[in-house]
């Protein structure tokens, strides 16, 4: 039975960045710094499955200590003490930073454009959206998006400045954060903007334990697998899984989600 809500006005969109709305290049400026012959990585080690296993959607530093210890780095290089090891990773988190934002501004990414797509139309019939990911830079990223960029991919034109400021909230980057925290603090911001009337969220994200921080907040998990199976999203919970958000549609979404309370 179908609850009765005002959709646009009671649910919430929560968007990770990375594999949902952009392609960034963060798997690329994490495998070629740790290729550099400071770190010593031997190419092929980091590829797609161990970046997405153990460094996407993790904050900076615990992705990159994932890196370091499963790959021998430490070792390799004899960091026994954890002075030795803080060391080593923040030199290594610095270069990796400093070649991401090389790549960004160089524009040496992908747009995923029915995710940009959906997040425009979600805007314009009133639903109020907040981006939320572990990395410091997914700001830079979605800033990048243009004005004209966005009314290119959504056919028509776009009163905003870049994609970020479609977004009524940023909840992206905060230290100390789990993915698990930072969605909640997103749905209490939404919930707080919308003055109490936001009760319900959709969360869109393409890694397995994204969607099982969204469970963990009982919210709403659209998978959107870039890698692997759709059976890792499904198995962690998704209650939606798509390659891409082109196959669903706002009013796909809008009916499964009010099917689903």
């Amino acid at each position: 039975m179908t609850t009765t809500i005002d959709f646009e006005s009671e649910v919430g969109f929560i968007w990770d960045v990375d594999g949902v709305i952009v392609d960034s290049p963060h798997e690329m400026a994490w495998r070629l710094t740790a290729e550099l012959p400071e770190w010593g990585v031997e190419k092929g080690r980091l590829d797609s499955e161990f970046y997405h296993d153990y460094v996407s959607g993790r904050p900076r530093y615990e992705g990159g200590g994932a890196v370091l210890e499963r790959l021998g780095v430490y070792e390799r290089l004899g960091a026994e003490t954890c002075e030795m090891r803080k060391d080593l990773l923040e030199r290594y988190c610095t270069r990796k930073n400093e070649l991401f934002g090389r790549l960004v501004t160089e524009g040496q990414f992908e747009i995923f454009e029915s995710s940009v797509s959906m997040i425009v139309e979600a805007k314009e019939r009133g639903v109020m959206q907040a981006m939320a990911s572990a990395s410091k830079n997914a700001k830079r990223l979605i800033m990048n998006i243009t004005r004209e960029r966005v009314s290119e991919i959504a056919g028509s034109d776009c009163d905003c400045d870049t994609l970020y400021s479609v977004f009524d909230v940023d909840a992206s980057g905060m230290d100390g954060m789990t993915k698990s925290g930072i969605f909640a603090f997103a749905a209490a911001r939404l919930h707080e903007l919308s003055s109490g009337k936001i009760r319900y969220y959709i969360v869109f994200e393409d890694a397995p334990s994204g969607i099982a921080a969204c469970k963990e907040n009982g919210m709403f998990g659209v998978g959107v697998r870039r890698i692997g199976d759709q059976s890792a999203l499904a198995g962690a919970g998704a209650d939606i899984v798509v390659d891409c958000l082109g196959e669903l549609g706002y009013d796909r979404l809008r009916s499964a989600f009010l099917e689903m309370l």
